[in-house]
């Protein structure tokens, strides 16, 4: 049974080995406190999820389950988030927000980083919660929130623009939120973002590619399901694809259905709750989308507190149609979302460098070492013995910054084999290894 709860549900993300940015975390969160706001200052990241995982550490450990769980807590502090969306701002009763809360709790990409030892699922949190602040017009919960969010993820930049613009568009037709509020919470991080950009800069190129026309259509799945193709290995899977292209139908669907609402029967107030919640869930995904023909700039993971406005949305939309087209929609997605679980587990699993790592360590000298790519530096050095990891096939130049270069350092660049007796387990990110050495 305990098998079967390891390997076929969730819980198999909680508990597999750690990957190059999760491994990250830990080597940046064991940092001192100075060392952390340094380097990530030429990282692409700001400091604030580190600098409290740095805490949760001296806490709880250093092991996978201790790391992840930080991101666990923040998981479920956003599912309380969305339950006062549900039960304060759209009336909805208790019970009924206890079970669309069923939504959030089983959605693949917010229960993905639930699991993962990033800042993600922080940040989330943080976009939500100001939104909330922001529908609510409590100033002081709106500066927490607004000022966290933005030292978690730069992308927090887009859910006050997102707010602004809300502000914007509706002058005259809603009591303002005082927008000195939001000003404050910029000006706070201004200085920051001006020393980020003195170390860091934009750089030239970066790894996430140019979508393609064909990915306007399935935008909408995306939103809901935070599918990352790169991830299956570059392979079409064709279930995955199938089950985002029915999401994409059935969200489109339920979209329609909301413009029509929106245009044929909502109130004054329906209306401004629509608008914030489109704009959040639907406008900045679209607008980060169009861009990125141009200068790439999305990726799911990075506008995951798009996910909580989508499903928000969703409910909202949901809760003003007719009960059988509401309770029909609503086994669908259910449906669609658990079959999408089980294709993701089955297909996203990380590459299990600690069991390959520990058979190396088993037979490795102590003298020996592992050579690897830059992209599994940190993992080895998690699983491994740190002063014996080197990277090997590029030179230190040819290492992109965003892949952690802020923490490698020169020396750490292995130019050749070592002399027999000693010897290289080089290692790649399929999990293979050989063995060699120089003669």
């Amino acid at each position: 049974m305990l098998t079967w709860i390891f390997t076929k549900t969730p819980l198999l993300l909680f508990t597999q080995s750690f990957w190059r940015d999760e491994a990250f975390s830990y080597f940046m969160a064991k940092k001192s406190v100075f060392e952390i706001i340094l380097s990530t200052a030429k990282d692409f990241s700001p400091p604030l999820y580190y600098l409290v995982l740095h805490y949760w550490m001296k806490v709880f450990g250093s092991t996978e389950i201790a790391l992840r769980s930080l991101s666990l807590v923040f998981f479920w502090a956003t599912i309380y988030v969305a339950f006062l969306f549900l039960n304060d701002i759209f009336k909805i009763k208790l019970k009924k927000s206890f079970f669309y809360l069923i939504f959030f709790i089983i959605n693949p990409l917010l229960l993905y980083y639930a699991f993962e030892a990033r800042m993600y699922t922080m940040f989330a949190f943080f976009a939500s919660l100001s939104y909330y602040a922001f529908f609510k017009k409590n100033y002081k919960l709106y500066l927490f929130s607004a000022i966290a969010g933005l030292f978690t993820q730069y992308y927090m930049l887009l859910v006050i623009f997102s707010q602004l613009f809300f502000l914007i568009i509706n002058k005259k037709r809603v009591e303002s939120f005082k927008k000195n509020t939001i000003y404050i919470a910029l000006f706070v991080f201004l200085p920051w973002f001006v020393y980020f950009l003195t170390q860091n800069g934009f750089p030239n190129s970066f790894w996430i590619s140019k979508p393609q026309f064909k990915d306007i259509f399935g935008l909408l799945g995306v939103i809901y399901t935070g599918n990352e193709y790169s991830f299956y290995g570059n392979t079409f899977i064709q279930a995955i694809y199938q089950n985002l292209l029915y999401f994409s139908i059935v969200l489109s669907l339920i979209t329609a259905i909301s413009i029509f609402l929106y245009i044929k029967k909502f109130t004054l107030k329906e209306k401004l709750n629509y608008q914030l919640l489109f704009i959040w869930g639907i406008g900045i995904a679209v607008v980060i989308g169009l861009i990125s023909f141009i200068k790439p700039l999305y990726f799911p993971r990075y506008l995951i507190f798009a996910t909580v406005g989508f499903l928000l949305l969703t409910i909202f939309v949901l809760e003003k149609i007719n009960v059988y087209l509401r309770v029909a929609l609503i086994i669908v997605l259910m449906t669609l979302t658990f079959n999408y679980q089980k294709l993701q587990i089955e297909y996203r699993k990380k590459t299990d460098l600690r069991r390959v790592l520990k058979e190396i360590h088993a037979i490795a000298d102590k003298r020996d070492f592992i050579y690897v790519d830059d992209l599994d530096f940190f993992t080895a050095q998690y699983y491994f013995d740190e002063s014996r990891v080197f990277i090997y096939g590029k030179s230190y130049k040819e290492i992109p910054v965003y892949n952690g270069k802020t923490l490698i350092p020169k020396e750490k660049v292995a130019l050749s084999l070592p002399f027999y007796p000693q010897k290289a387990f080089i290692l790649n990110s399929y999990g293979d290894y050989s063995i060699q050495a120089m003669y």
